[in-house]
């Protein structure tokens, strides 16, 4: 059996500043890094196998600074991948969040996005609702974010025989994964997970993927 814990990266300016954020990125605040710094000391004594992280730098700053606090960091194998970043917002990328929101849904029903997604909005309607209300068609189609999604977390599921996997991912993506992941029964609150939080997928002996815990306090 693999684990994989999923963690946020550390807050950076756009989040500070309550702006969508998808594939456009911005450096981690001191805030953000002082969470990355927590995170590593909380993990410090696991002996990953692997850590991932989106390309976005964002991510990849955030696991570079979890991985120093390792013990393990002299052996920790590290790997990236696009296929698990973030949702890309397209024209509303950078938008402050709720003008965002409000424009593409064409209402003010919902503040944010995830609560669209606490009221039953799926994660793919929500792609759909983005992708029509852009101008220029740039933001991504709900399958096509779900289907990379998918894509990725089997890709790493599958890449080795490495038993504890450390991901650095995005808000979204981690609750769209645990909502894609999630077996009968389980309930994922509807809410994105902190910056100081993780969420726990179990890998079994078929490679298949599933989710153990969403939303821990590290």
């Amino acid at each position: 059996m693999k684990k994989i814990y999923m963690v946020r990266h550390g807050q950076t300016y756009l989040n500070k500043y309550r702006r969508l954020q998808g594939w456009s990125d911005a450096p981690l605040t001191e805030s953000g890094i002082a969470e990355a710094h927590r995170i590593g000391q909380t993990f410090k004594k696991i002996p990953f196998d692997l850590v991932a992280s989106s390309d976005l730098k964002r991510a990849s700053d955030t696991r570079k600074i979890i991985v120093s606090e390792n013990d393990n960091w002299q052996k920790v194998k590290m790997v990236e991948t696009p296929d698990l970043r973030e949702y890309f917002f397209g024209f509303f990328e950078a938008i402050y969040d709720t003008d965002g929101v409000h424009q593409a849904f064409g209402n003010d029903k919902y503040d944010r996005v995830v609560d669209a997604v606490a009221d039953g909005v799926s994660w793919e309607e929500v792609g759909d609702i983005f992708h029509a209300a852009d101008p220029q068609g740039d933001a991504e189609p709900g399958k096509v974010y779900v289907d990379r999604l998918r894509r990725g977390i089997n890709w790493l599921a599958n890449l080795d025989d490495s038993k504890n996997i450390l991901l650095v991912c995005h808000a979204c993506s981690i609750h769209c994964l645990a909502t894609l992941l999630a077996k009968d029964g389980q309930k994922i609150p509807g809410r994105l997970p902190s910056h100081t939080e993780m969420t726990v997928l179990n890998v079994d002996d078929d490679g298949q993927v599933s989710l153990e815990e969403f939303g821990r306090e590290v």
